[in-house]
């Protein structure tokens, strides 16, 4: 249901549970722009891994991944 909203489909997951809330849930971890690119690159070659780097739904989805990752940075760089 999540990942169904998360595409831009029906919003399945905030009718049953209410809005997602991911930032809110991910404050108490430090999230700086390093780990957020860190974790782009690590779902990048889970992408590749499966081949969904080849196909376009793969670019679509991996596009939304880098908006989280912008969305998820709490603290900054230098912080840590």
């Amino acid at each position: 249901m999540f990942l169904t909203q998360f595409t831009g489909g029906p919003a399945l997951y905030s009718q049953e549970f209410g809005p997602p809330a991911m930032r809110h849930s991910h404050l108490p971890h430090e999230i700086t722009p390093k780990r957020a690119q860190c974790w782009l690159r690590c779902m990048s070659e889970a992408f590749q891994e499966v081949g969904l780097d080849k196909h376009p739904a793969g670019d679509f989805f991996f596009n939304r991944l880098k908006q989280v990752a912008a969305i998820m940075v709490n603290t900054s760089d230098t912080e840590v």
